[in-house]
């Protein structure tokens, strides 16, 4: 039975970092500092443009920047942090409570180092390992041989709206995923491995196996797969019995230790609202979770069901002691992503969780009393939704909706939850008189699994590796450098899986050859030898030959492998770089042979053209990925990396000039990096149709990534808010303009205050005083104002956006948010959709009524609307769903008809044998036929 019911807000710590080698080849200065109170703790950050500081109150702000600079808060290192929130979450585990931990925050910014630090080198590890080391020493302590304490470890990951098991061999994933179901005291799990741990070194065993894991599939498939989010969930149970033998109490907790992904910024200035597309998913975890947490500090009900994360985390959400940790850079260079950071992490604290202790002294019988809880609670949800349709109805008789699929879906998750709740029951009473030898067979089975799971990983730790090896190198941190290949002396051939010449290390993903390459230990020598002209690069450079490595050498194989070789026992005859070189250096190098070298006068010019060294690389990387996933699938599509100014930041950028046929499209780099995830989806499933030898099914326009039936963003224009600061009305023609800066048209936009009736001006001298006009904008403070958006007409450029004189674009439409940081998709607002030519009437108009905070303030006096035109490309002068050419489709005709011929033939084969059949059947008739009369002439006779 639960117990000591507590409700407390979720605890927020904010950590802040050392500067990192980019940020210290910018130049950057440190905008943040921190400040202990006698209760809590304060948060400040600047603006590097305004020199303006803003302060968030926090539970606690852990410095970690400089045990040296005065006046930044105190310094805190890994056992700060650990004494601060790890004993209490641990403490508060082991009583019975569940307990989830959160790490948020920009992808470097420091997230796993405060949840996983550096392991082997007890000052610097992080709140993980020593939590779980902190567990099992106190599993230790029970000295009451009648008390059993079994602890157990699950890790999945949730990309792309597919919740992975990492600790299970990715060769026998589900296609779509693990799904989510619901259970009477646990809500939302899915059904991977749980693996038993008796010892400190089994549980990190598992965390290193499922890092390499994660990692293996981030390499085989692209650098985007690193954002996805992690949940490490350790499971607790202290099952105390009686000298019969009979349990008399039980205590449960989860303690799910939450990784998320990268939370940097997808917006930037000059491409808002640029990803129109609703649930893209490697962003929409993210976005359903910020949505949850408004909800919850709003007191309202949130929609778990928007995401797999947020579905999976619903129960820790609602029910447990919740604790955040915001990591963030404090270096100039990354104001708005830590701006962002520190906005999320002072919405979260508004969120106030229950908790009780899971202790039951009849656990089977808890079990049951849960599950008619939920049924009854299913129902009730079923009944309100019924009774919105009208009441007691069939389901066949009502036709489609959203409703009515929602009410189909429930109704077969009840039957489903119905059939898996006795099966529960009957695991948890298996799970209760489970020995400790079960348990020992169960993670031996696990172990055994384990053994081929990686395709040549070395299981030896990295220290205690001796032979020569390569260990992979990534741009996120929690990938990089978890995954050791090492050679024996001899020959090891490296490459894509084959049947016919299985290779020692097996690789996937694109650019890998079959045969790809062969790694030579000779004596004290290593060599490495591209085959069949595979992209096999050291140093940034591609080779041709047997090439000689030594320590430190970078190799890249195919598109996505990068790898630093290391030579144990011989790094004197390296090349003696003071630090390993990164996956940044190998990056750069590639970069650099590409380009021919860049040049460049000064640090700053020099960090700049760094800068856009790595963006160059990044793009050319992916967009060399796009290409050879289109050659494989024969699509009649290329893409092509084009830099540009930032119209209004100054900031050089990168956008993809896309090539459909004989048509041309630019998209932009935000919206080209969510279609590359969708390509390599694709691609994935291709493979595994090739590798069975069927022939993939055609995709419909809307789930082909290389078919663009969306809007496009033709332009924008941006409208200054100042004007709105002393209430006084703006009217203005102004320029659309595209991406890269080119006049598409005009607009004619018009923002007018509003009176305290809601009116619009203008005021004639009577009402003089209805007139809103403040001298002061400060004045507005804590105000609420209503203001007009006037769109009245759009005016488009027949030279640039038009085919023949026939409009490029149809169905037309502006679309704008007035707060840029309200991350709610219900904040835009958008006009009607025209298809009336070069000029489009819109008349438009939409009156917003906010109230003015700090932050309102700052935004009309300094800020401005963004409004941005998009259409849809014409079918008149480009049919979109149909990129690929006349001659591909000729040969895909080709191909349908010789299947055809093929099962035309297998029908005639079978129509032959069975006439053939019929025939010797007839004659066995007549045989009979025959022999029975001779029969009955015996017997007359």
């Amino acid at each position: 039975m639960g117990g000591d019911v507590e409700e407390d807000a979720v605890q927020v710590a904010v950590r802040m970092r050392v500067f990192n080698g980019r940020e210290k080849a910018a130049n950057a200065t440190r905008i943040v500092r921190m400040e202990n109170l006698d209760k809590g703790s304060k948060t400040y950050v600047q603006d590097p443009d305004t020199g303006e500081e803003r302060d968030f109150k926090y539970d606690y702000s852990f410095q970690s920047h400089s045990t040296t600079e005065q006046g930044i808060g105190q310094w805190a290192d890994q056992d700060t942090v650990m004494q601060t929130l790890g004993i209490p979450v641990l403490n508060a585990a082991l009583e019975g409570r569940n307990v989830s931990l959160f790490a948020y925050g920009q992808t470097g910014a420091g997230k796993s180092f405060s949840m996983l630090g550096k392991v082997g080198v007890p000052e610097l590890e992080g709140i993980i390992p020593r939590s779980c080391r902190e567990i099992f020493r106190r599993q230790k302590e029970e000295t009451d041989p009648l008390v059993k304490v079994d602890i157990d470890i699950q890790v999945v990951e949730v990309y792309c709206e597919q919740v992975n098991d990492l600790l299970s061999d990715r060769k026998v994933w589900p296609a779509q995923g693990h799904k989510p179901r619901l259970t009477p005291k646990d809500g939302y799990v899915v059904d991977t491995i749980k693996k038993p741990c008796f010892k400190y070194e089994d549980i990190w065993e598992c965390m290193e196996f499922a890092d390499k894991n994660r990692s293996v599939g981030s390499h085989a498939l692209n650098p985007e797969s690193s954002r996805a989010h992690t949940i490490y969930q350790i499971n607790y149970c202290r099952c105390q019995k009686n000298e019969q033998g009979k349990v008399m109490q039980t205590i449960t907790a989860k303690l799910n230790l939450i990784d998320l992904a990268g939370s940097e910024r997808t917006d930037s200035a000059g491409t808002t609202g640029q990803m129109l597309k609703e649930g893209n998913a490697i962003n929409l975890s993210l976005t359903a979770l910020g949505g949850c947490i408004k909800a919850l500090s709003e007191g309202k009900r949130p929609n778990f069901r928007d995401s797999k994360l947020t579905l999976l985390l619903q129960a820790s959400m609602t029910s447990g002691k919740v604790i955040m940790i915001a990591a963030l850079s404090p270096a100039s260079i990354c104001y708005a992503e830590s701006l962002s950071t520190l906005k999320f992490a002072d919405r979260i604290k508004q969120v106030k969780i229950k908790s009780s202790k899971n202790v039951s002294e009849d656990p089977v019988a808890e079990i049951k009393k849960a599950m008619e809880e939920m049924r009854a609670a299913m129902q009730q949800e079923i009944d309100t939704l019924k009774a919105s349709l009208g009441g007691d109805v069939v389901i066949g008789n009502l036709g489609a909706g959203a409703e009515v699929e929602e009410l189909q879906r429930m109704l077969e998750e009840q039957t489903a939850a119905e059939a898996k709740m006795k099966e529960d029951l009957e695991a948890k009473i298996k799970a209760l008189q489970e020995s400790e030898e079960d348990r020992k067979g169960r993670a031996a089975d696990i172990d055994s699994q384990w053994a081929n799971a990686l395709g040549g990983v070395s299981m030896v730790k990295r220290e205690d590796e001796d032979r020569p090896y390569f260990v992979n190198l990534h741009e996120d941190e929690r990938i990089a450098e978890t995954l050791i290949y090492a050679f024996d002396a001899g020959q090891t051939l490296m490459g894509k899986a084959n049947k016919d010449e299985p290779p020692k290390i097996e690789l996937g993903g694109l650019g890998i050859l079959k045969g790809h390459c062969t790694v030579h230990v000779e004596e004290d020598k290593v060599y490495i030898e591209p085959h069949n002209n595979s992209k096999t690069m050291v140093n940034g450079k591609k080779i041709s030959s047997k090439t000689r490595i030594v320590h430190q050498n970078r190799i890249w194989l195919g598109n996505n492998y990068a790898f630093r070789f290391c030579h144990p026992k011989y790094e004197i005859y390296g090349e003696g770089q003071e630090e390993d070189p990164d996956y940044f250096q190998a990056e750069a190098e590639v970069t650099e042979a590409a380009a021919g070298g860049v040049g460049g006068g000064g640090a700053q010019e020099e960090w700049m053209s760094n800068q856009l060294k790595h963006r160059l690389a990044e793009a050319e990387k992916k967009v060399e990925q796009a290409n050879l996933i289109a050659t494989d699938l024969e699509k009649d599509i290329s893409f092509a990396p084009k830099i540009f100014e930032n119209r209004t930041t100054h900031d050089t950028e990168v956008a993809v000039h896309v090539q459909m046929g004989t048509q041309s499209l630019v998209w932009t780099w935000g919206k080209f990096c969510l279609r590359i995830v969708e390509m390599v989806n694709v691609w994935s499933e291709w493979q595994k149709c090739e590798a069975r030898g069927e022939t993939m099914r055609d995709l419909e326009p809307a789930e082909d990534p290389f078919v663009d039936i969306e809007s496009q963003l033709i332009g924008e224009t941006d409208v200054w808010l100042n004007a709105l600061a002393n209430m006084v009305e703006f009217a203005a023609d102004t320029s659309i303009l595209s991406v890269f800066g080119q006049v598409q048209g005009k607009m004619h936009v018009e923002i007018n205050p509003c009176d305290r009736n809601g009116n619009t001006g203008p005021w004639d001298d009577e009402e003089d005083d209805l007139d809103p006009f403040v001298d002061d904008p400060n004045d507005l403070l804590g105000k609420d104002i209503e203001f007009e958006v006037k769109i009245s007409n759009v005016t488009l450029d027949q030279k640039l956006l038009g085919v023949n004189g026939v409009p490029k674009f149809d169905h037309c439409f502006v679309r704008y948010k007035f707060d840029p940081d309200d991350d709610d998709e219900k904040s835009w607002s958008k006009t009607k959709e025209l298809s009336t030519g070069f000029s489009l009437p819109f008349d438009y108009s939409n009156k917003h009524k906010v109230r003015v905070t700090k932050d309102i303030l700052q935004h009309i006096t300094k800020g401005r609307i963004t409004l941005g035109l998009w259409g849809s490309l014409s079918t008149k002068v480009f049919d979109a769903s149909t990129p690929q050419t006349s001659s591909h489709m000729s040969s895909r005709l080709e191909e349908k008809k010789k299947q055809l011929d093929q099962l035309e033939a297998k029908v005639q084969e079978l129509q032959k044998r069975l006439t053939n059949k019929n025939t010797l059947i007839a004659e066995r008739n007549k045989e009979l036929l025959e022999l029975e009369k001779q029969i009955a002439a015996k017997k007359n006779g």
